[in-house]
């Protein structure tokens, strides 16, 4: 064999091999290339309903956000509304305070009507029913409530933070011959009479309604009918002081004019809870339209990973084709020469 015939031989052998290495190259980035098509139609489905559902997660936002606003100017009107009713209920307000002080002016000759303690305590119970009535809801008190030891109350009004007993069955005998006292020193020792009776009747609505473990308040109101005998009291008379020794007890005697305008800043007070509540649920649900957009946007930020990685293998592939590009240039070249 010549030498030509042996270099003729060993190139058509090296051929062979570079055209076998060529195949089994071309073979394997086939595969990678399909490996990596799989994989960024993967990540396009992924991108896809990732898509779809931050669009249905925004539509689902879009739809609260408006359903709240309409919300709130629902409550916008009622909060009108409502002041237009407070400015006439004011308006009713200062006449019944008309009435009741021209009530208070004729109390007197109306206890002439009322000499039986009976009669006296039916009407001061009539009086706190129809006070109760005018301003509270009717759910938010009851009359001649009863605990669990049998005792009951005249009236109980229901709040948020308990239950607050009222008394409606203060003694106002003694302040008949109050009235009627011939002279100062008669007029003195019936007055301690009076204050006396009424820090016992104190001590009785302390201890039989003042009962915080079956949700009362720590205090109780005693209704007194008659706005001149609320002032004869709140006047002391030597060391006795009615007032201070009442509210030492967590007693609060109320006439019908205070008592009214404690039961209005009551009412006013449940309304104004109420509205906070619904304000509140309305915050609360934007607080987890938030929580969907931050979770929507931490499915972004990994959609942008997969993007990112999906970057780094084209690129990897785009690396190959040129390679082998190179590689089949040069042996094209050889092939020419």
């Amino acid at each position: 064999m010549t030498r030509e015939s042996l270099f003729l031989a060993l190139a058509l052998v090296g051929l062979a091999a570079f055209l076998l290495w060529e195949r089994r190259e071309r073979a394997r980035f086939f595969a990678g290339l399909q490996q990596t098509r799989a994989e960024v139609e993967r990540v396009a489905a992924v991108v896809q309903a990732l898509q779809d559902q931050v669009a249905r997660n925004l539509e689902r936002t879009l739809q609260l956000l408006q359903g709240q606003d309409q919300a709130l100017a629902q409550r916008l009107t009622s909060v009108q509304g409502l002041v237009a009713d407070l400015r006439e209920r004011l308006g009713r307000v200062e006449e019944i305070s008309r009435r009741v002080g021209a009530v208070a002016e004729d109390l007197a000759g109306l206890q002439d009507l009322l000499r039986g303690p009976k009669a006296r305590g039916a009407f001061g119970e009539w009086v706190l029913s129809e006070l109760l009535a005018e301003v509270l809801p009717r759910g938010r008190f009851q009359e001649q409530y009863r605990f669990r030891d049998g005792s009951v109350v005249d009236a109980a009004i229901f709040l948020e933070g308990g239950i607050v007993p009222v008394d409606a069955k203060f003694p106002i005998a003694g302040f008949e011959e109050l009235r009627r006292a011939p002279t100062p020193e008669e007029r003195q020792r019936l007055k301690k009479n009076l204050l006396r009776t009424a820090q016992r009747h104190v001590d009785t609505i302390a201890q039989k309604y003042i009962k915080p473990e079956e949700g009362t308040t720590d205090f109780a109101l005693m209704y007194i009918p008659a706005e001149g005998v609320f002032l004869e009291l709140l006047l002391p008379e030597g060391d006795l002081d009615f007032l201070a020794y009442a509210w030492n007890k967590r007693v609060f005697p109320c006439s019908p004019n205070s008592f009214y305008s404690y039961l209005r800043a009551l009412s006013l007070g449940l309304k104004g809870w109420e509205l906070a509540r619904d304000v509140e649920r309305v915050v609360r649900e934007l607080q987890a339209a938030e929580q969907g957009l931050a979770q929507a946007l931490e499915e972004f930020d990994t959609l942008g990973g997969h993007l990112r990685n999906a970057q780094r293998k084209w690129d990897e592939v785009a690396r190959k084709f040129r390679e082998v590009h190179v590689r089949l240039s040069q042996v094209a070249q050889k092939e020419a020469r």
